[in-house]
Order: C-alpha cells, then structure tokens, then sequence
C-alpha cells in the first residue's frame, strides 16, 4: 500500500469516527421523559453498538496512522483479537488490523 492509500484509509476512518461520535451524542443526548420502555431499550441498545462500532474504528484508525507515520505503534498485544458482547445473545470476535511495522 502506498502512501496516498494509506491516507485515505485514515481519512475514511477519520471521517466514519466523527459520524459516529456525532450520533451517540443525539442517542446520549436524548431525554427518557416521555419515552415507552420499548424505545429506550432500543436507545440504549443502539448506544451499546455504536459503542462497539466506535472502538473498532478507532483501533482501525490508529493502525493506519502508524502506517502514514503519524502515531507511535503500541505494544504488539494491543493488536489481539477483541471479543465484543453488546447483548446477552451476541458475541463477536475482532481482529484489528496491524500496522506493517507489526506484521
């Protein structure tokens, strides 16, 4: 990967984070006044998501700002598998990308 590649995959992360960061704060931001239990269960689920969502993204992003040269690398168990449980019934496992100077 070149480069200009590298910065693009950091700008497309960049930019899916602020989208993200941007709805959980409308879901955080919202008032349970008024609200049926129904649809704030499904407020909190949907921040429980976006939450899982968002660090993955940022684990994506700090991977290819090691590429462009821009951050430092972390330690190499940083880039382990994750394993992610946002409901009793879903679990998933996530293996981040490695910078090329960890691979």
């Amino acid at each position: 990967m070149s480069k200009t590649e590298d910065l693009e995959r950091l700008h497309a992360f960049v930019k899916s984070l602020i989208a993200m960061k941007k709805r959980q704060s409308v879901l955080s931001g919202k008032s349970y006044d008024g609200m049926t239990p129904r649809a704030i269960q499904k407020n909190s689920t949907d921040l429980t998501w976006i939450g899982m969502d968002i660090d993955k993204a940022e684990r994506e992003a700090h991977a290819a700002a090691v590429d462009c040269g821009i951050a430092d690398p972390r330690g190499a168990d940083a880039y382990g598998p994750v394993d992610y449980r946002p409901s009793a019934f879903h679990h998933y496992s996530h293996q981040p990308t490695k910078p090329k100077c960890r691979q």
